[in-house]
């Protein structure tokens, strides 16, 4: 935060303006938050806030001098903002000086902002404290001012990530294996007294890195669990087709054929997935693992991987087919609905009822209805 400027003891022999926002505004760095105050012995009215709006606001003087208006100059050409005309206060919390006299009482004393932190002013505690014992003809001026900064946050090292899922294949792990030791064999044969050990783990992970590049290839992370590598494949062919159909009609059965087997392969692929998960929930229950379990559960039944829609027929099966699931609500709601009533008939006989009253209505009965009326 920038240091208020320094005022010159004779007012008269104040620098001018432009000198002010030369020689010292322009050496304040751009990241600091620029706030310029002090006695200007000018003055500056309710009369400025539309000629001068964002700039200055209504509650202050009631006319403006030649310093107010230079002052008003200065403010502008910096993007400076008077935060003490903004707030609506009482007058003895807006005027800043007064006459020995005790006859005038103006507003001279002015906290200037930038305005882009305009929204961090606190307008309710940005005013004149009167009764502060400060032995001058000046009132104290104060603002608080509530900064939000934002939080940078540093771009850590980029990692690579593999797909390790294509281990899990005996063939991929055999050649990726073979590949690795041959690249070993090599650096073993290099004489490790010529070189240091920082350049000997940069070419050990050189090898393991480049290989793993080679034969497993980058992660590419899918948008659901069970999209596979392949469908992503045939994905990446539908995307190019996609193009070429448009130029030429011989892609167009083409492009259909490769949408028809994405769309095979991921219903396969999510009942695949589901399956899994299955065994792995009972396999977690036989392990006593109910942790895991009840964790698997919840994967699958909250929309975190899209709602499964599964439900259980009258022998506990779970039915994930949607065909299957419509026909168990149906045959449910059927008989649910649908049963025999066996009830007394005779509840059904209501005595009948008669309309004539024999009593008439009393005054006294009116009397009390009317007294019990609202007003």
């Amino acid at each position: 935060m920038a240091a208020p400027i320094p005022l010159h003891a004779d007012h008269s022999r104040m620098p001018p303006i432009r000198w002010i926002a030369l020689e010292v505004v322009n050496k304040v760095p751009k990241k600091d938050i620029l706030v310029v105050q002090g006695d200007w012995n000018a003055k500056v009215g309710s009369d400025s806030y539309q000629t001068w709006k964002g700039t200055c606001g209504k509650y202050s003087n009631l006319s403006t001098n030649e310093r107010g208006r230079r002052l008003l100059e200065f403010a502008k050409y910096n993007n400076l903002l008077l935060a003490n005309t903004l707030g609506c206060h009482k007058k003895s919390r807006i005027t800043t000086w007064h006459s020995p006299n005790g006859e005038h009482h103006n507003q001279i004393d002015y906290i200037m902002v930038q305005q882009s932190f305009k929204t961090s002013i606190h307008t309710a505690k940005t005013r004149s404290f009167p009764g502060a014992d400060i032995g001058s003809d000046h009132d104290l001026v104060m603002t608080t001012l509530k900064v939000h900064l934002k939080k940078v946050t540093k771009q850590g090292p980029t990692r690579i990530k593999f797909d390790l899922d294509k281990l899990k294949d005996p063939q991929v792990a055999a050649i990726f294996e073979a590949q690795v030791g041959g690249r070993f064999a090599a650096l073993n044969i290099l004489d490790s007294n010529d070189q240091d050990i920082d350049t000997q783990v940069n070419m050990l992970n050189t090898a393991v890195t480049d290989t793993a590049l080679e034969i497993l290839g980058k992660l590419r992370p899918p948008k659901k669990p069970w999209v596979t590598e392949d469908i992503l494949q045939l994905c990446d062919k539908r995307r190019e087709l996609k193009g070429k159909k448009l130029s030429d009609p011989k892609y167009v059965q083409e492009y259909k054929s490769v949408n028809k087997r994405i769309r095979k392969g991921m219903k396969e692929a999510k009942k695949k997935w589901i399956e899994n998960k299955c065994q792995e929930i009972e396999q977690g229950l036989n392990r006593n693992n109910s942790k895991k379990a009840y964790q698997l559960v919840k994967d699958l039944t909250t929309s975190k991987h899209g709602r499964t829609n599964t439900i259980q027929d009258k022998n506990n099966k779970c039915l994930t087919e949607d065909k299957d699931v419509l026909k168990r609500w149906t045959e449910y709601c059927s008989e649910l609905y649908n049963f025999e009533i066996s009830g007394d008939p005779e509840i059904l006989n209501v005595p009948t009822v008669s309309n004539i009253d024999d009593y008439p209505i009393l005054r006294s009965e009116v009397a009390a209805a009317v007294k019990a009326l609202k007003k």
